[in-house]
């Protein structure tokens, strides 16, 4: 039971995700979209806690929704929550953002497990980076085995991803998974399950909401793909890696060339040549992993 000092009338418990790397000492982390709050349950413990932080609240630059033509404003807070494979510590990094914002944020979870650090770690809280325009989200899920983090893009009726263990958080870090005005309209749910395959449902909300649906259409679609497929070729795929014999040559003679001065034009000519050829070396002999 959570206590009703920890919620309020304006409430909607959105999603939850569990961390049960330990069964005994298991915890869920519920986004509370309505009131803008992260309530964390110990499983252990048997009690509950609310966190805060500004950047569980709406973005309201991002208020503005376009589904299927069908135009209308939200306001909700936290929703998608996702959560990363256990670091050596144990601890799991938290993955959220709002479904009215276009951020993408994280918080290790062994400032949200404490209570106390809960309250105190303020700066903890970090953004990764932006979805980019018309970049609203409502569900996220974490692929553990290949660390790419799988969300919906309401607004644009696609599946998108990002690989989280780049660095950069970008729109050209992020792979468009699946893209359709027909079968992902309103993609409202998604997980990968223990065999690797990649799961979403489509349900049409806002027509629902709004509107009115087409009952001769098919307006509810559960899709699937294994998740190797579902990133083959985009950007969640793989990552980039330079031989670091051949970094080192490039090093090593961008340094040669910068400290030593050139005796004729000449030389200065073949050093630029050299350095030149070595960074396209550099691109056409990487590696995929």
């Amino acid at each position: 039971m959570i206590p009703k000092d920890q919620y309020t009338t304006d409430s909607l418990l959105g999603n939850i995700a569990v961390e049960d790397e330990n069964c005994q000492d298991a915890y869920a982390y519920l986004a509370d979209l309505g009131d803008a709050g992260l309530i964390v349950y110990s499983w252990a413990n048997q009690t509950s806690w609310l966190v805060k932080h500004h950047y569980f609240n709406m973005d309201p630059m991002a208020g503005n929704f376009n589904v299927a033509g069908l135009q209308f404003s939200w306001s909700d807070g936290i929703l998608g929550v996702a959560l990363s494979a256990p670091d050596a510590e144990g601890y799991s990094t938290l993955y959220f953002h709002c479904l009215t914002g276009v951020h993408q944020f994280s918080i290790n979870t062994k400032f949200l497990r404490n209570p106390t650090l809960a309250q105190n770690s303020f700066k903890e809280f970090k953004v990764l980076g932006s979805r980019g325009p018309r970049g609203q989200s409502n569900v996220s899920f974490l692929d553990k085995k290949t660390g790419v983090l799988f969300y919906a893009l309401v607004s644009l009726n696609a599946i998108a991803c990002w690989k989280t263990t780049n660095p950069s958080y970008t729109m050209e870090s992020q792979g468009r998974v699946y893209m359709s005005n027909v079968t992902m309209v309103f993609p409202n749910d998604i997980k990968v399950d223990a065999n690797n395959n990649l799961w979403v449902l489509s349900d049409r909300l806002p027509i629902f909401m709004y509107s009115r649906l087409n009952q001769s259409d098919v307006n509810f679609r559960i899709l699937t793909s294994p998740v190797a497929d579902a990133i083959r070729n985009t950007s969640c795929d793989s990552k980039l890696v330079i031989s670091p014999e051949l970094t080192n040559r490039i090093k090593l003679n961008m340094q040669t060339s910068t400290t030593e001065a050139p005796t004729t034009k000449g030389n200065s000519s073949e050093s630029v040549t050299l350095t030149l050829a070595l960074l396209l070396a550099a691109f056409f002999s990487v590696r995929l992993i």
